[in-house]
């Protein structure tokens, strides 16, 4: 879910290039849209519309603003280490960095017409209502509707243009893409070269893949999630793929795990199911929700930790048994949530990158 925001930054840029440091309490940074956060060694990294990338050295104290090559929505990143990362995004747009997220590159991209001038992303400020970008007849879980990004009734055959949805790496040259109708693209050679990466995923209906994620503990195994209850395993770091039985058949957004035996696979309208054999049978948890739940992470101390529509965190004290729910002032859509260091975590969505101290 966090990868289908399409909302317009703000006046986030001119405030950055003029005063070098923005505070996290700056009304422009917390009205802007990011999408995704990553950790960069101690730094951490926010992408988000029209291209934007913010980092903060002090645990989202304070940002800065970094240099990019795109202006289309990013809707993914991922460190493998401190210094080299990707982002993704719209127009299978693929930027690298090797200085920790202060300068980007394009290094990948399959947009729809490349001779073609890009489409402003920013939407008008009726679109840019939650109402609008969020409600659940949007996200419904009719089989033939319940994604942002299908096109009813037509057979994609040419996937250009398909936006990337997310990212994973696991070194300095190896890192895996995954987006809109099965797009799938890798590299081993630290960006220098981007090849697509199908392989053996039987995905002939073209369903997009929303999530790639390792499992906690055991980093061979990783695990692909998306629409129509598209659930893929890899146990060789993507070398090859087998499609899981789903338990679900609306859009799972993704999966989290704490350890091995405990992985969960979320999705729309508070879909929560719970495996404890790395995804060969599932069980259905109880979120409270019925709007879609976009994310998920894992305190120092175990917890659980999930992000949604209409401000919702969800928090698990049980290795995912029982769901507790509270929701963040405003309401406002949170697509993703990574821990601070010292306690607390960072969201980002559609009230901008926030610091919660109170998660519960």
């Amino acid at each position: 879910m966090k990868k289908t925001v399409a909302l317009g930054l703000l006046a986030i840029s001119a405030v950055v290039q003029a005063n070098g440091v923005v505070p996290a309490t700056d009304p422009l940074l917390r009205g802007s849209i990011y999408v995704d956060l990553a950790r960069a060694g101690d730094r951490v990294v926010a992408v988000g519309d029209r291209g934007h990338i913010i980092y903060s050295d002090d645990e989202g104290q304070h940002w800065r603003q970094a240099e990019t090559p795109t202006s289309v929505l990013l809707t993914a990143v991922c460190f493998a280490d401190a210094e080299h990362g990707w982002a993704v995004g719209h127009d299978a747009v693929v930027l690298g960095t090797r200085d920790g997220g202060t300068t980007w590159t394009l290094q990948y991209s399959d947009a729809l017409d490349d001779g073609a001038e890009a489409p402003d992303e920013a939407l008008d400020e009726e679109a840019l209502s939650d109402e609008a970008l969020y409600s659940d007849d949007l996200y419904s879980d009719d089989l033939y509707s319940d994604d942002p990004y299908a096109d009813e009734g037509v057979a994609m055959v040419d996937t250009s243009g398909a936006p990337l949805l997310d990212v994973w790496c696991d070194s300095s040259s190896h890192a895996m893409a995954v987006g809109g109708y099965g797009y799938m693209v890798e590299t081993r050679d630290g960006g220098d070269s981007w090849q697509r990466a199908n392989r053996d995923m039987n995905n002939a209906d073209g369903w997009h893949f929303y999530s790639i994620a390792p499992l906690n503990g055991e980093p061979d195994t990783l695990f692909i999630s998306g629409e129509k209850g598209t659930l893929y395993r890899s146990r060789d770091r993507g070398e090859t793929w087998a499609k899981l039985d789903s338990p679900y058949h609306g859009t799972f957004f993704g999966t989290v795990s704490s350890d091995v035996r405990t992985l969960l696979a979320h999705g729309l309208q508070g879909n929560v199911w719970l495996s404890r054999d790395r995804g060969d049978t599932w069980q259905k948890v109880s979120s409270g929700l019925r709007s879609g739940v976009n994310a998920g992470t894992v305190l120092s101390d175990g917890t659980l930790v999930m992000v949604g529509n209409a401000g919702a965190v969800l928090t698990s004290h049980d290795q995912g048994t029982m769901l507790s729910v509270q929701f963040v002032p405003g309401r406002q859509t949170i697509s993703s949530v990574l821990p601070r260091k010292g306690g607390g975590v960072l969201t980002a969505g559609a009230s901008g990158v926030r610091i919660l101290d109170n998660i519960r």
